[in-house]
């Protein structure tokens, strides 16, 4: 491999530490373990055939112990000692191969039992869908299971005509059952007004505070069944403007109606 040659001054201290470390992990020279570190350093991987180093080293010690011309088969110590090298690495490796192994193990159940919990999440989700009613349905059910009674409804409503009621097939009934239940019954000009006593006293005292005889801007001034109380009084006779003070003012009280018999 073509390349340039770096030539280093080192303290001798310092080149003998170098030499030392060199010798220790394998290198024949120590040029080549500079090599290796600076490659390493830089991020090149400075690899070496475990083969060529035993071979060095082989004949190295044969070089030094002076069997130079012993004739021994390199190639098989070789291939022995790399047999052995081997073996090592694999008792090294094997405990970490199984632990590998168990924990790829564990992990699998740890995954199988998550999946088993997220279907039974899910098939509980969808029992519970199941027993939750849809709002229709709910709204249907709660209907039938609380209506309200006809007093309530007037205490919400505040009043109610009897011309609203025509489809009652007993109105005297239901009048009647209102009254006992506390509502203001009153009638004119023939018909019967249930109102809310509430209501009622409400409805008087914006009357009397209404400052205009004008329909349009008194319509604005109540509420739709508060103007259609007031129309029926004013029709009736029960109330007048007057015009010196600018107010309404009652001239009698509708007779509350009693109960028959």
């Amino acid at each position: 491999m073509a390349g340039r040659i770096i030539a280093v001054k080192l303290p001798e201290e310092v080149y003998e530490e170098v030499k030392r470390r060199a010798e220790r992990l394998g290198y024949a020279l120590v040029a080549d373990y500079v090599r290796d570190i600076i490659l390493r350093d830089i991020g090149y991987e400075a690899r070496r055939d475990i083969a060529e180093i035993v071979r060095e080293e082989v004949k190295k010690a044969l070089s030094e112990s002076g069997g130079a011309g012993i004739s021994i088969d390199v190639g098989e110590i070789v291939n022995k000692v790399m047999m052995r090298v081997e073996k090592k690495l694999q008792d090294l490796i094997n405990p970490w191969t199984a632990k590998v192994d168990e924990l790829s193990t564990r992990l699998a159940e740890i995954v199988e039992r998550v999946e088993g919990i997220e279907q039974r999440l899910a098939s509980i989700e969808a029992h519970q869908r199941s027993l939750v009613p849809s709002p229709r349905t709910q709204t249907i059910t709660e209907r039938k299971a609380r209506r309200k009674t006809a007093i309530e409804r007037l205490r919400d409503q505040g009043v109610v005509f009897e011309h609203e009621v025509q489809w009652l097939r007993d109105r005297d009934a239901f009048f009647e059952r209102l009254r006992r239940e506390g509502a203001l019954i009153i009638e004119v000009n023939g018909e019967r007004i249930a109102v809310d006593r509430e209501f009622w006293q409400q409805t008087r005292s914006k009357i009397e505070k209404l400052s205009t005889a004008n329909d349009d801007e008194i319509r604005l001034l109540l509420t739709r069944q508060q103007y259609d109380l007031f129309r029926k009084l004013k029709e009736a006779g029960y109330i007048y403007f007057d015009a010196t003070n600018h107010t309404w003012k009652f001239i009698e009280e509708p007779t509350e109606m009693e109960t028959e018999g």
